[in-house]
């Protein structure tokens, strides 16, 4: 215990609190069970005790409370990155769990940093530029376990003890995510610079889920705010802390410069409850508490948040892209040639197309013709990679694609279950017909519109190559016959 005493003796925390914090310590001596690490996390109080905070119901220790700077503001944001989800019994192929350390009293105790998670209701404002996101040529990678590891440990790797009563297990202990699954994934410009990384937590067990951003040079972007938000001063560096509740589940975030690493920390719910701070239920503390164990980690001086091995990536996959300004021209690209039609389409007055190439990844082109209130447009995607296309329609089942079946609003009469296949069905080219184009036609009388169906859906062919039309301002028989030629 002559660790847990020194240590005590440098908080700020009141002589009852103290007494009882080292007769929950002594106590569990005198009885032979020692504070060790254990499975399930509703049985974790044990180690936090003697970790990092004290057992449920005695409240969490920190540092004096510095007088907030000026307000910053902070953002509520999802940012670019596609986070993968798999079944039951399914892993990511990127994932892994968290292990847990030896079993062992630890001998070091974190001092869990005091941060000002105000409370933001209402709507946020929106500050979003969409170039910010759609990036031309960029990709993502998914992160091995190993980078990130590294991401934490350093360039050095994750440190050698003597001891195996000190092991951190595969991530440093002290963020407290043993039990969570880590995905990951790096967002990359066409050159291979990293743009930015997400890293991905999820424990079923404690219903509790997190996405740590991290940025080189910069904050993560934003689209969306909350205003009034104030910062923190901790350890020298202002942090933006914010948290809200949504049916009985809390969200905290935290968002701030860790040296050259720009860090947003978002997680809902956490593994443990707690008091923290003044007036905060045990749901509410323990969610702020795992938030601020993070910031300790990426501020302290035995902490830190490292990017340099993930700033340029080791492949860049090709990427090419073009306009053109007519059929004729687009038709050029020949790849594409048996999914177009043969002859420009009549009465519209402005025609656009775009391709885009990406290894492994994409392969599109995409073509608009407009006149006043009409638009067609088709969209060509080839076979790229590992795609694989849903929402495939049973032509036996109208129910879940014929729009005649229901009545607008469609949100008030279509079955839930038939969301997807009636609002972006997927045909199979040899189960086209005139009456499947029909099927999927309807008309809306609304006030200085164009008349005429309009038309949705897509196809895929034997080849694996998926063309979507939409349609307005062509009839039936026009919207079939430019799917039959590509048929044959």
């Amino acid at each position: 215990m002559k660790y847990y005493k020194s240590y005590l003796e440098r908080q700020e925390i009141s002589q009852e609190t103290h007494k009882r914090l080292l007769a929950l310590g002594e106590n569990s001596l005198s009885t032979g069970r020692a504070v060790t690490s254990r499975t399930r996390w509703g049985h974790r109080w044990g180690a936090l005790a003697a970790c990092c905070a004290l057992a449920l119901g005695l409240g969490v220790w920190h540092l004096a409370q510095p007088a907030p700077p000026g307000g910053q503001t902070a953002a509520d944001a999802i940012y670019p990155g596609i986070k993968d989800t798999y079944g039951p019994g399914e892993e990511p192929p990127s994932g892994f769990t968290v292990a847990e350390g030896p079993d062992g009293e630890k001998m070091m105790l974190p001092c869990i940093p005091y941060v000002n998670y105000q409370r933001v209701d209402g709507e946020l404002a929106a500050d979003a530029a969409p170039a910010r996101y759609l990036i031309e040529g960029s990709f993502s990678q998914e992160l091995t376990k190993e980078q990130i590891q590294r991401t934490f440990w350093g360039p050095e790797g994750k440190p050698e003890v003597e001891n195996p009563k000190n092991d951190s297990g595969n991530l440093p202990w002290m963020l407290f995510w043993q039990g969570y699954t880590l995905t990951g994934s790096a967002l990359y410009d066409r050159s291979g610079s990293l743009l930015w990384l997400n890293i991905w937590g999820e424990n079923e067990e404690a219903d509790s889920s997190f996405t740590l951003t991290l940025r080189p040079g910069e904050l993560p972007f934003q689209c969306g705010l909350y205003s009034d938000v104030e910062s923190t001063d901790v350890m020298g560096t202002p942090v933006t802390g914010w948290s809200r509740e949504e049916g009985g589940l809390y969200t905290c975030c935290s968002e701030f410069m860790a040296g050259e690493v720009g860090v947003r920390f978002e997680n809902s719910g956490g593994i443990f409850g707690s008091e923290y701070g003044e007036s905060a239920s045990l749901v509410q503390g323990g969610a702020q508490m795992f938030n601020a164990l993070l910031v300790r980690q990426a501020l302290s001086q035995d902490g830190g948040l490292y990017l340099d091995h993930l700033l340029k990536a080791e492949e860049v996959p090709e990427w090419r892209a073009a306009e053109f300004s007519s059929l004729e021209d687009a038709r050029q690209e020949v790849d594409f040639v048996s999914y177009l039609p043969a002859e420009d389409l009549s009465g519209y007055d402005e025609f656009y197309s775009r391709m885009t190439y990406q290894e492994g990844s994409e392969h599109t082109l995409y073509l608009r013709w407009s006149w006043g209130y009409d638009d067609v447009t088709i969209r060509v995607e080839l076979p790229e990679g590992d795609a694989e296309w849903g929402n495939l329609v049973d032509t036996a089942r109208p129910e879940t694609y014929d729009v005649r079946l229901y009545s607008i609003p469609w949100a008030d009469s279509v079955p839930e279950e038939y969301y997807d296949t009636f609002h972006s069905p997927v045909f199979r080219a040899v189960d086209m017909s005139r009456e499947i184009v029909e099927a999927r036609a309807y008309t809306l009388a609304d006030q200085g519109d164009s008349d005429g169906p309009r038309v949705s859906f897509s196809v895929l062919h034997d080849d694996g190559a998926l063309v979507t039309y939409s349609c307005k301002g062509l009839s039936i028989d026009q919207v079939w016959a430019l799917v039959e030629e590509t048929l044959v």
